[in-house]
C-alpha cells in the first residue's frame, strides 16, 4: 500500500497581538501562513465542510484491496461533484477532453458528426447532425436516440463522447433508437471540418444561406453571404437554422445583428435574479427573409430565432425548437482541465421564458415521412414571392 496523499493536514495555533488576533496555519507542504481571524474562521469551516471528503478519501487509500491511482480517483471526485447537479449541460472536462471540446467550436475535430445530449430521462438524444458527415451519410438524424456504441452502454456523456471520438479511417457500431424501433449501423470515422455556413443565389432570384451551427468563423462567413445578396440584388432570402444545436453564443448575435435594426436581442438571467441584456445597432440588411426553425433547432439558434421574432424582423417557418434555454460558462484551470458550467438562462427580448418550452414558429409546417419533399422550405418561398 503506498504512502497516503492528504490533500490537506491543517495545525493552527493562536498568538495574539494587541487587540487583534493573527493565526500560524502549518500545511503539510511546509511554511507557514499568516491570517486574520476572520480568515482562521473561513479555514475552519472549509474544513468542517470537507473533513468527509477527506475521510472517505483516506479510507478508500488504506483498506482498497489493490493500489489506488490518486489522479484518476480525484478526476472522479471532480466529475461526480459537476455531475451531482444533474444538469445534462455541466461538465468537468479532463485536459484532454478540454482539448476536444475546444476543437468542435474551432471547426474540425475526428468523430462522426453529431450533437447530442441527455434528456430528462438519462437518454443520450441526438440533437443534430452535421451536414455531409459520416452520421448523415449513415442516415442518423436528429431525435435519434443513442443506445450503444461498439456493444457498450454509458451512463456518462462524457465517456460516449469519448468512444465516439476517434482517428479518421477507423469505424463503430452505434445502436440507436427511433420511434421505438432499435437500429443498428457501422459508421466510419472521418475528420469533421464544420463548413457552418453555406449559401446560393437561386434561379428565382431568391437568397439561400444554411447555417449549420455557431463556431468561430460563422458571423464572418454569414456576412460574407449576405453581402454577395445585396450586392445581387436579391427578392428575398430563406436562413436556414434547422437541426443547428447552436454553439458560440456571441457568433448567434452578431449573426442577429445583422438582421435586426437598434434593438433588445436577448435577456439574460443570473442565480439571483439579475437581468441583464445584449442589443443590436441600428444597421441592418433591407432584404426580406424567412428563418426556418424545426425541433433540433437549439440553444444559440433559438436566441436568433427569438430576436427575430420578437422584434418582428422576419417570418419563422417550422416547428417548435427545441428548448435549451440556459447558457454555459467555461472556466479553465491551471492544470489545462476546464469546468462549464450552467450559469444563466435566457429569455426572448419580450420575457418570454424558452427553456424546455421552445419558440414556436409563424407558419407551422411539418415535413411529412417516406416523401422528400420540402415542405417548409416551399412555404418560405412561397412567403418571400409574395412581397
Amino acid at each position: 500500500m503506498k504512502k497516503r496523499q492528504y490533500t490537506a493536514i491543517i495545525l493552527i495555533a493562536g498568538i495574539i497581538t494587541g487587540m487583534s488576533a493573527m493565526w500560524i496555519i502549518t500545511s503539510c507542504a511546509g511554511g507557514f501562513i499568516r491570517v486574520n481571524a476572520a480568515g482562521y474562521e473561513e479555514m475552519l469551516r472549509i474544513c468542517q465542510k470537507y473533513s468527509k471528503l477527506e475521510e472517505i478519501y483516506s479510507y478508500i487509500d488504506d483498506n482498497y484491496y489493490t493500489d489506488v491511482d490518486d489522479e484518476k480517483l480525484m478526476e472522479g471526485m471532480y466529475s461526480g461533484l459537476v455531475k451531482a447537479l444533474d444538469d445534462p449541460y455541466s461538465a468537468y472536462m479532463s485536459k484532454d477532453k478540454y482539448k476536444e471540446w475546444n476543437s468542435d467550436i474551432s471547426g474540425e475535430f475526428g468523430g462522426i458528426g453529431v450533437t447530442f445530449t441527455e434528456d430528462d430521462r438519462g437518454d443520450f438524444l441526438i440533437v443534430s447532425v452535421i451536414d455531409d458527415t459520416p452520421a448523415y451519410k449513415a442516415g442518423i438524424r436528429a431525435g435519434d436516440i443513442i443506445e450503444a456504441v461498439d456493444g457498450k452502454t454509458y451512463d456518462d456523456m462524457n465517456d460516449i463522447v469519448a468512444v465516439i471520438r476517434g482517428r479518421e479511417g477507423t469505424s463503430l457500431k452505434l445502436k440507436y433508437k427511433r420511434d421505438n424501433k432499435e437500429k443498428m449501423v457501422t459508421i466510419v470515422r472521418d475528420t469533421i471540418q464544420i463548413e457552418s455556413v453555406k449559401s446560393e443565389i437561386r434561379k428565382d432570384n431568391i437568397g439561400y444561406i444554411r447555417i449549420s451551427s455557431f463556431i468561430e468563423t460563422t458571423s464572418a462567413d454569414f456576412k460574407k453571404a449576405l453581402n454577395e445578396m445585396e450586392t445581387s440584388h436579391v427578392r428575398g432570402m430563406v436562413i436556414d437554422i434547422r437541426n443547428n444545436g447552436g454553439g458560440l453564443v456571441e457568433e448567434g448575435l452578431a449573426v442577429a445583428d445583422e438582421l435586426l435594426g437598434k434593438c433588445t436581442l436577448v435577456c439574460y438571467v443570473d442565480n439571483k435574479g439579475n437581468k441583464t441584456y445584449s442589443y443590436s445597432d441600428k444597421d441592418k440588411t433591407d432584404i426580406p427573409y424567412v428563418l426556418l426553425v424545426d425541433g433540433a433547432t437549439a440553444s444559440t439558434s433559438e436566441i436568433l430565432t427569438a430576436a427575430v421574432k420578437d422584434n418582428k424582423g422576419g417570418k419563422i417557418v417550422g416547428t417548435k425548437t427545441f428548448g435549451k434555454g440556459i447558457i454555459q460558462n467555461t472556466s479553465q484551470f491551471k492544470d489545462g482541465s476546464a469546468l462549464k458550467l450552467t450559469v444563466m438562462q435566457y429569455l426572448s427580448p419580450d420575457g418570454n421564458k424558452i427553456h424546455k418550452k421552445g419558440v414556436k414558429p409563424d407558419y407551422a409546417v411539418k415535413l411529412k415521412k417516406n416523401d422528400d419533399t420540402d415542405y417548409q422550405l416551399n412555404k418560405a418561398l412561397e412567403l418571400l414571392k409574395q412581397n
